[in-house]
């Protein structure tokens, strides 16, 4: 009775003071939306929580009662509290704090061993995160998350339900929440072994013993973690038993179930291996394409083209799904594409049809048997025909007319998907849907109709990346067609719009280049591109010199007008090439260049390789011609990139091989009579450097060799053949060199640092150090360092091994990019993500070590290569290995990569401090790292001038975020005075976080490096411990080891640039001494 007379004067004041204006910053308009049962309850809820929530020690407010009757009575007073709240109301400051002082109850209640408790508590929780649904981000729910995620292994079925079905509304709400929110939830859940529990509750579910909707919660609750946290999904594929009994599930289960497995594989299958496990289960891939049958509820047929949808990214998971199971999924795609009264089901339809259009193959065959035309036509008139004239075909004006007035954003779908159609369709595809008024015609003249009307526009800006640039695209895939009915109807309806002629060239060609070489909007880029790219297709089709008229066979201009042209052009379209197109467009791009005769495809490594076309002295390969002529190769490059050129390895070996007067030895190889020598030189051009200028005198003998020497991209080329889309472009590769078989042109190893034994396959070969059999031509082209060595006549250009101050990983990787061009990546998936501390620092190593040997040894980008593969895991490394890292790249000197590593930890400088892990860095580092936490782009905050002045280390700047972060006690604050801390700029980590801290009146404010000074050492000397710790590398240790500290990293690397501009005169010098 005391309780509810209490309630009722509680509510009497709150409502008194509502009708008197309810002064003060909570008070206003909004408080009219209290109803008196509103008052009446929550006044009710504050009695209750008054029984056990206190501050302790002046902290923050405290859940500290343990009696199960106060518990239950305040979950009671939440649950009648948060029934009768609206949405209009949630957003009210009173009610915000109600709800606040819920979750702190919350928080300790849910600690309680008494069962009855905890089910109550856990049904109050659902209901409090499904009341408040996307406004769950204002509150702090991380520790009701960590307490939630511990009852997941619960005995108690109810609380383990409960708990599932809040964590689901939580994380779902959080889905898009900051990636500083995401890494301290995932932080909770690991701590809780939360994925462990619901991969235990699978594994285990019992239809006898637990109900259905407990496997629906865990598997909802498995999918949302696997789709925000990819380090979970190593979890569930690698476990067998956990894959069976989802497939199980998925098959033998009701549909609702069924749903929810396909939803679990749509998160698990972003994983590549996680991909590759689903579709190696054939049993699982027949039911999913069962499910897309028409009589299943559409839910089902949605998720299913979902999964699939993930599973058709790559080239390789279209082949495995395209070889056994074509039939239900183009059924299944045609058929929710014709669906007109469910969108949802269209749209991802066409979604799936595109992924599967996108790569060659006899379902091209099927889309057209099932009139894959007319559904296209159905959905792009389908919304604006009436049922009477849906069947009819409309004139093609009418139907342009109606497509460009009336966009929806499935049209995209529908031209790429017409595009994809037809680049790869064939002329028997189309024998009964072709001819005058199909739907198929219908489609080419409005799709052309639209991208004229695109590339006639004055104002390129109205250009628009989701209306133009598909219908480009398309257009151009279309004049690329092997079928002559589709190349046909495009090419004759562009012809009649397509301005023709030398001044359109030549904006054409300034339209290009300014699209290429400007820094603008990507999309904006595209369009352009792919207008620019239509034009010059159509121009390719009209065979015509666009210069003199003259008729043509093929390409744009006639030979005697080529240089006309060629002055800019090739420079043009090579930067066109290097924007970021798909494989398509820049295939078309290397076939025109190859109309104006540079064919191949330009490569770094080539580049490289060209200076090797003129390095005689390194040379071991001699061609003889029939005129008296020889040529001088390498059988190293030539072995590899051009085998045919080659006798058999028999004949190499025995008596191939000669010595000239010098003492070099020579494989002699004498060629056909037929051989032509200029011939012959472009092709030992291609062979060295994958592109070659081929003048229209030499295309005969070029082809020729070519097509003998199975140089196919080149003969197709050679022979002006459209290139097939979407195909891969040919990557110069040598790696191919270093196989045990080509091993027997080796004339040089590299020996790591290593303790490691080695068995080698070279024949000859004793060493059973760790090393590799290279060539020295390979190295001299990458390496000035290794060119100037062989060249210098000291000991060690006469010597068979060379000692590389590398580990055997960093060696390995090094070689790689001696003969790719590129350094091996870490792929920082799942696996990565689960590897152990000293797994991940192993393979992050070698990349430091390369880094320093790059400086020495004149590697031009291994050092940015390394730096960017460290860059793109750490943020994934665990935090032990990333300060071990820290460690080793300063170490050696790598300063750019103990900045980066730096970055990743500094957000955690408070834990690693304490924890002592910081005692095994040095001054500079340490110091470094400081400045990283305090920065706003580490995500630490600075004072707001509205405290009365900012400290003199903080600079002036706009402030964009406000938010409250833990400080770490710092000392000369008290707590009664406040400042308020503003951070600036967005940083990486802690975003949107508020601080509270406060200044005392005398003491003066001092910069973090002496605030965050003070409290390890008071700690140490509180300890017993000895401060400063001892560290093992010291400024002046690390100076006169040779490792450069971080003051001299810049003058040491203005040493090497003079050194890598004196080398050049130190090569002749040592030549003329020699």
């Amino acid at each position: 009775m005391r309780a509810a007379a209490a309630a009722s004067k509680a509510a009497g004041k709150e409502k008194s003071r509502r009708k008197g204006g309810g002064g003060g910053a909570g008070g206003g308009g909004g408080e009219q939306l209290l109803t008196d049962q509103v008052l009446s309850l929550r006044a009710r809820l504050h009695l209750a929580l008054a029984l056990g929530l206190a501050k302790s020690d002046g902290g923050p407010k405290k859940w500290q009662s343990t009696d199960a009757g106060i518990q239950s009575h305040v979950l009671k007073a939440a649950s009648a509290f948060l029934g009768c709240l609206t949405n209009e109301m949630l957003r009210l400051p009173p009610i915000k704090e109600s709800i606040s002082d819920i979750l702190i109850a919350l928080e300790g209640i849910l600690q309680s061993k008494n069962v009855s408790v905890l089910i109550q508590a856990t049904d109050v929780s659902l209901k409090l995160v499904s009341s408040v649904g996307n406004l769950a981000r204002q509150y702090p729910v991380l520790e009701i998350v960590t307490c939630l995620a511990s009852q997941l292994s619960a005995n108690q079925i109810t609380i383990a339900v409960s708990s599932a079905s809040t964590l689901n509304c939580i994380l779902n709400t959080l889905a898009t929440a900051r990636s500083s929110i995401h890494a301290e939830i995932w932080e909770a859940l690991e701590k809780t072994d939360a994925v462990t529990s619901v991969i235990g509750a699978l594994q285990n579910y019992s239809p006898d013993v637990h109900p259905l909707n407990y496997l629906m919660e865990m598997m909802s609750l498995l999918r949302i973690i696997l789709w925000i946290w990819p380090s979970s999904r190593y979890h569930v594929w690698s476990n067998c038993n956990l894959m069976g009994k989802l497939a199980q599930y998925c098959v033998a289960s009701e549909m609702d179930v069924a749903v929810r497995v396909l939803k679990l594989y749509a998160a698990l299958a972003l994983c590549g291996n996680g991909a590759m496990v689903l579709l190696n289960n054939e049993d699982l891939m027949a039911k999913v394409g069962a499910l897309l049958g028409k009589s299943n509820p559409s839910i089902a047929r949605i998720e299913a083209l979902k999964f699939y949808q993930i599973l058709l990214r790559s080239s390789k998971g279209c082949d495995l799904l395209m070889a056994a199971h074509y039939q239900h999924i183009i059924e299944g795609t045609i058929n929710a594409m014709s669906r007109d009264d469910e969108r949802l089901l269209t749209i991802e339809g066409c979604r799936t049809a595109l992924l599967v259009l996108r790569y060659a193959g006899d379902h091209h065959r099927l889309f057209w048997s099932h009139a894959i035309d007319d559904v296209l036509y159905k959905i792009l008139t389908g919304g604006c025909t009436s049922s009477h004239k849906a069947n009819q075909i409309l004139c093609h004006d009418k139907l342009f007319n109606m497509v460009s007035e009336n966009f929806m954003d499935i049209h995209s779908y529908v031209w790429d998907i017409l595009g994809n159609l037809a680049v790869h369709c064939k002329n028997e595809y189309l024998s009964v849907r072709k001819g005058q008024d199909s739907a198929l015609q219908a489609l080419i003249h409005c799709i052309c109709s639209l991208a004229a009307d695109a590339m006639q526009k004055s104002n390129t800006m109205k250009l628009s990346k989701d209306v133009h640039e598909p219908a480009l695209r398309a257009v151009l895939m279309m004049l690329l067609s092997p079928s002559g009915y589709i190349l046909s109807e495009a090419s004759s309806k562009l012809l009649h719009v397509l301005p023709l002629g030398d001044d359109c060239l030549n904006i054409l060609f300034t339209s290009l280049e300014s699209n290429t070489t400007r820094s603008i909007t990507a999309s904006f880029d595209n369009v352009k591109i792919m207008s620019n790219l239509m034009s010059l297709a159509g121009m390719s089709i009209n065979f015509v010199c666009i210069h003199c008229k003259r008729n043509l066979d093929v390409g744009i201009v006639c030979n005697d007008c080529r240089d006309h042209y060629s002055e800019g052009l090739i420079r043009v379209l090579q930067n066109a090439s290097c924007q970021n197109l798909s494989p398509g467009p820049k295939l078309y791009i290397s076939r025109i260049l190859s109309l104006f005769g540079l064919c191949g495809f330009p490569s770094k490594l080539g580049g490289k390789m060209r200076r090797a076309l003129d390095d005689n002295e390194l040379a071991d390969l001699e061609l003889l011609l029939s005129n008296g002529e020889s040529l001088k190769a390498h059988t190293a490059i030539i072995s590899v990139r051009c085998p045919k050129l080659l006798p058999s390895a028999k004949s190499l070996g025995s008596d191939g091989k000669i010595t000239d007067e010098w003492g070099r030895s020579f494989y002699h190889v004498r060629m056909s009579d037929r051989v032509d020598s200029c011939g012959l030189k472009k092709i030992l051009e291609y062979t060295y450097t994958n592109s070659v200028m081929v003048d229209d005198d030499n295309i005969k003998p070029v082809r020729t060799l070519a097509k003998y020497c199975h140089l196919k991209s080149l003969q197709e080329m050679l022979q002006k053949e459209q290139p097939r889309w979407n195909s891969d472009c040919p990557r110069y590769d040598l790696t191919a060199a270093l196989e045990p078989v080509k091993c027997s042109f080796s004339d040089i190893i590299l020996e790591a640092q290593s303790n490691e034994e080695m068995k080698c396959y070279h024949g000859s070969c004793q060493l059973s150090t760790s090393h590799v059999h290279c060539h020295k031509i390979v190295l001299s082209m990458s390496c000035d360092y290794l060119r100037a060595l062989f060249q210098s006549g000291m000991h060690e250009s006469f010597s068979e091994v060379i000692n590389v101050p590398l580990g055997w990983q960093a060696l390995n990787k090094l070689i790689h990019w001696f003969y790719s061009g590129e350094l091996p990546k870490i792929d920082p998936d799942c696996r990565w993500r689960n590897l152990n501390s000293e797994e991940q620092l192993s393979q992050l190593r070698p990349y430091a070590e390369l880094s320093s040997l790059s400086e020495f040894w004149f590697l031009e980008g291994v050092k940015e290569e390394s730096l960017s593969v460290v860059t793109s895991c750490l943020s994934s490394t665990s935090t032990a290995a990333s300060v071990e890292f820290v460690v080793f790249a300063a170490q050696l000197g790598q300063w750019e990569m103990v900045e980066a590593a730096v970055g990743s930890v500094a957000h955690l400088y408070p834990k690693l401090r304490d924890s002592g892990q910081l005692e095994q860095l040095d001054d500079d580092v340490l110091n470094m790292l400081r400045t990283e936490y305090v920065s706003p782009r580490g995500g630490t905050v600075i004072y707001s001038r509205s405290s009365g002045g900012l400290p003199p280390w903080c600079g002036a700047g706009s402030h964009d975020a406000l938010a409250a972060v833990r400080w770490p006690s710092l000392p000369g604050l008290e707590s009664h005075q406040t400042a308020q801390v503003i951070r600036r700029g967005a940083g990486r980590r802690g975003e949107g976080r508020d601080v509270n801290v406060t200044k005392q009146s005398n003491a003066p404010m001092r910069p973090p490096e002496t605030m965050q000074r003070e409290q390890p050492q008071s700690r140490a000397r509180a300890n017993g411990r000895k401060w400063p710790p001892p560290r093992r590398w010291r400024s002046g240790i690390r100076e006169e080891q040779g490792v450069p500290s971080a003051k001299a990293w810049q003058e040491k690397r203005k040493r090497t640039q003079q050194q890598r501009c004196a080398l050049p005169a130190a090569i002749a010098a040592s030549r003329l001494q020699l």
